[in-house]
């Protein structure tokens, strides 16, 4: 992670978790812009130096959120039961929604700066630049220890767009109003079975030449700015 949070005592990171949780907290309830640190820091019962001591900005406290993301979401594929590409994508996918549950109201208040191509703290922008890596690695390993992984050129190139594809879903869950968000389960169901269709495919030429180019223009988007 950015931070080194490794290094701070139990307590400090306590603190700062609870400094972050607050945040997150005042965001759903008064909205990202109208929230101050001045605000998080009262909500919180700290000093607002202590509160900047670890969190420099709402900027940086969004990042953090992101890091959080992405550390459950690693979590989660290093517990992950053995399968195929399309079992793990399924798996992963769906727990991941339904542990992310307790954050759909946040997402949809932060989408507007967190999908914001303007926006320095967007999930595209630089400054999630490690964030994104550190995801698109983890979903190499979901791909690379799979019961049926592609050749090894092929494994950056699987991950770079399962990645996007796991962006995809969200995107369509935040706006899935089915009871339950059903349609959710039934486009990651429908996901499966065409990655199960598509990994039988994968070693023909001009499969592997169509996979290339999407993996490249993907890669273009994930490192535009």
């Amino acid at each position: 992670m950015p931070y080194e949070i490794a290094e701070l005592t139990p307590k400090a990171q306590n603190t700062r978790q609870q400094i972050l949780d607050t945040a997150l907290a005042l965001f759903i309830e008064k909205g990202y812009e109208a929230t101050t640190m001045r605000e998080v820091a009262k909500a919180c019962e700290c000093s607002l130096g202590l509160t900047y001591r670890y969190f420099s900005s709402k900027e940086h406290l969004l990042l953090e959120f992101y890091w959080q993301m992405a550390a459950e979401t690693g979590e989660q594929i290093e517990q992950l039961p053995p399968g195929t590409i399309a079992d793990r994508f399924h798996a992963l996918m769906t727990v991941r929604l339904e542990q992310t549950l307790q954050y759909r109201e946040l997402f949809r208040v932060i989408f507007g700066v967190a999908m914001n191509p303007n926006s320095g703290v967007n999930v595209l922008s630089s400054s999630a630049a490690g964030m994104r890596a550190d995801v698109a690695r983890r979903f190499a390993q979901l791909v690379a220890e799979s019961t049926n992984p592609p050749s090894k050129a092929q494994i950056e190139d699987v991950a770079t767009l399962l990645y996007c594809v796991h962006f995809g879903v969200i995107l369509f869950w935040l706006y899935d109003r089915s009871p339950d968000q059903r349609t959710t389960a039934d486009l990651l169901t429908f996901i499966r079975d065409l990655l199960q269709i598509g990994r039988r495919f994968i070693g023909l030429p001009f499969v592997n030449q169509g996979l290339v180019r999407a993996a490249k223009i993907a890669q273009s988007l994930l490192n535009s700015q």
